[in-house]
C-alpha cells in the first residue's frame, strides 16, 4: 500500500470551469494498492481520474480528463503500512 500525493494545480481552474467539485485542491493524498512504486504513481492517477469522472458525468468532464491525464503529476510517494 502506498500512499501518493497528486500535483492537482495545473488542472485545478479546469476542473472548476467544467463544474467538477472534487479534487480541487492543489495537492490530492490518495491510498492506492501496487507492486512497485511506479505501478502506484500510475494507479494513483487513474484513481484520482475515476474519481473525478464519478463525480461529474457529462461527456466535457470525460473529454477533459484524457486531455488533462497527462498534466496531472505525482508529487510523493511513500509506503503505508496500515496500522503500524
Amino acid at each position: 500500500m502506498y500512499k501518493v500525493a497528486v500535483n492537482m494545480s495545473k488542472v485545478k481552474r479546469r476542473l472548476e470551469a467544467n463544474g467538477v467539485k472534487i479534487h480541487l485542491k492543489p495537492t490530492v493524498v490518495v491510498y492506492v494498492k501496487g507492486d512497485t512504486p511506479d505501478d502506484a504513481c500510475a494507479n494513483a492517477i487513474d484513481k484520482v481520474c475515476k474519481e473525478i469522472k464519478e463525480n461529474k458525468k457529462t461527456k466535457s468532464v470525460e473529454k477533459l480528463i484524457k486531455d488533462v491525464r497527462q498534466e496531472i503529476s505525482v508529487v510523493k510517494i511513500r509506503v503505508h503500512k496500515p496500522n503500524g
